[in-house]
């Protein structure tokens, strides 16, 4: 069998998430064939290596890839566990036979779809920041955007904690007796609370909040608790849209050396060369030598010819004041 690195055949076993394996492999909790690793990356042949957990050997049986969603309800935990024992994903997908694990998260107010799956390398491509899949959102705010601010938003932008975010798409398509409206929202940004913070920065607090679509997928008409199995056309369907390369790959890492190399040649034009001296620099020692010479004429008046005279005045002042307050007190 052909060596998978810990990370994958971890994932494909469907031992845990993806962050919980990580951390795992961090804190050194794993051995392999007797030596332990915090290395996710080390090449490991599932059915002839022994790897162990904590001591413990680990039987890894790799599962075939396997992809549902699920339509979350309000008030549960986009997660597997819960330290605070609120309910959590897997209250509603006992029934799925393969492990599978939730892609991202939807805070515990919102509401809408989650992908499900073991596929690691499918995982990887959904949450990086830099392979740019869009997802789509109803929200109901309150209150509704005028046309100013709506255009604002999609052509410049809004700063949400000091990143600007720019909708793909920004539209009203519905509003409420009560005056609030219900916003139909595209985005790549994947971070935590990012559209609540958008609107209410903006003075329109979110009510409501539906994921209705990750790239190609779909949530559609699925109940709300209710989860489905993804048909085969819908996974090759998103993977040609937004190909998967695996964890590692020179596809999935940016050119880092070639980036390092231009940010250093542009600090190397932009700095002066030795023996230079910058006007800047060169204005700032000429005054700080003309405020030494001051001093040095200042201190050489106060000593009269006598090295160190400046000094025993300040001695005798000192002593005269201390002579002055023992009189005050008696």
């Amino acid at each position: 069998m052909n060596k998978l690195k810990l990370m994958k055949a971890l994932q494909a076993a469907g031992l845990d998430s993806r962050r919980s394996l990580r951390k795992l492999i961090q804190e050194g909790e794993f051995t392999v064939n007797g030596a332990k690793t915090t290395d996710p990356n080390l090449p490991v042949d599932p059915l002839q290596d022994a790897i162990l957990l904590r001591g413990k050997r680990l039987k890894i049986k790799l599962q075939p890839p396997a992809y549902f969603i699920f339509n979350k309800p309000t008030g549960v935990v986009s997660t597997l566990s819960d330290p605070e024992y609120r309910p959590t994903i897997k209250h509603f997908i006992g029934k799925i036979k393969e492990r599978v694990y939730p892609v991202g998260r939807l805070d515990f107010h919102s509401e809408g779809l989650i992908l499900l799956t073991n596929d690691g390398e499918l995982t990887n491509a959904v949450i990086s920041p830099r392979n740019h899949i869009p997802k789509q959102y109803l929200v109901k705010i309150k209150g509704a955007l005028s046309e100013e601010e709506s255009e604002r938003i999609k052509t410049r932008g809004a700063l949400v904690d000091g990143s600007r975010l720019k909708p793909l798409k920004l539209e009203t398509f519905k509003k409420t007796a009560q005056g609030n409206s219900w916003v139909n929202i595209i985005i790549i940004e994947g971070k935590k609370h990012i559209l609540r913070k958008m609107f209410q920065y903006g003075g329109h607090p979110v009510e409501k909040l539906k994921r209705v679509a990750i790239g190609t997928i779909k949530l559609g008409k699925l109940p709300s608790g209710h989860w489905r199995e993804l048909t085969a056309t819908e996974v090759t369907q998103f993977k040609a849209n937004y190909p998967v390369a695996p964890p590692g790959s020179v596809k999935d890492r940016p050119a880092k050396k070639d980036q390092l190399s231009k940010i250093k040649q542009t600090l190397k034009k932009s700095r002066p060369s030795r023996g230079t001296v910058q006007p800047g620099r060169l204005a700032a020692g000429v005054k700080k030598e003309r405020q030494l010479n001051q001093q040095k004429k200042h201190n050489s008046g106060k000593n009269n010819g006598r090295p160190g005279g400046d000094i025993q005045h300040i001695r005798e002042k000192q002593a005269g004041h201390r002579g002055k307050q023992g009189k005050e007190n008696r």
